[in-house]
């Protein structure tokens, strides 16, 4: 393919949805509470003495936690959307894509074998995901922000 100008340059972005790094947050929090039960003495008459035991195993939780939020991410491009999980992925092509599915706040892509889970991915991201599809999908319209209420009253209202 031949770079032809600004417009195909504009088609040819690519979106990479993660999760935030305020996430590892919750990976610290996992290792401060992980470490009490990891060297807590078993019982035994010796002192207090550390000993590597299968309490250490509760170490693995916040590396689990740690791989999970490295490696969750959405990439949308040109040629289709690849879900990378913790420990795996796949890759969809348009053709394959039949449409997206939205449940709650979750997306979905819905192929010809099932649907897949978007992960990172937000309703007020499918704008985005759908200029990039390059047609493929329906243009959607910005989302709007929704800002909290005033706590003032409205002019020629009395409260009384």
């Amino acid at each position: 393919m031949t770079d032809t100008g600004g417009t195909d340059r504009a088609v040819r972005k690519r979106l990479i949805f993660r999760l935030p790094r305020s996430a590892y947050l919750a990976v610290l929090f996992l290792l401060m509470c992980s470490l009490p039960l990891a060297l807590t003495d078993s019982g035994g008459d010796e002192g207090g003495e550390i000993g590597v035991t299968w309490r250490l195993a509760f170490f693995a939780l916040p590396v689990v936690a740690a791989v999970f939020i490295a490696r969750t991410a959405t990439f949308v491009d040109v040629d289709g959307i690849r879900v990378r999980l913790a420990f795996g992925s796949r890759a969809m092509r348009w053709d394959e894509i039949r449409g997206l599915s939205i449940t709650g706040r979750a997306v979905y892509a819905v192929c010809g074998d099932g649907s897949v889970r978007l992960p990172c991915v937000g309703v007020s991201d499918l704008a985005a995901v759908a200029k990039v599809s390059a047609g493929r999908l329906p243009d959607i319209p910005e989302a709007r922000r929704k800002y909290a209420p005033s706590r003032r009253p409205r002019r020629g209202v009395r409260r009384s």
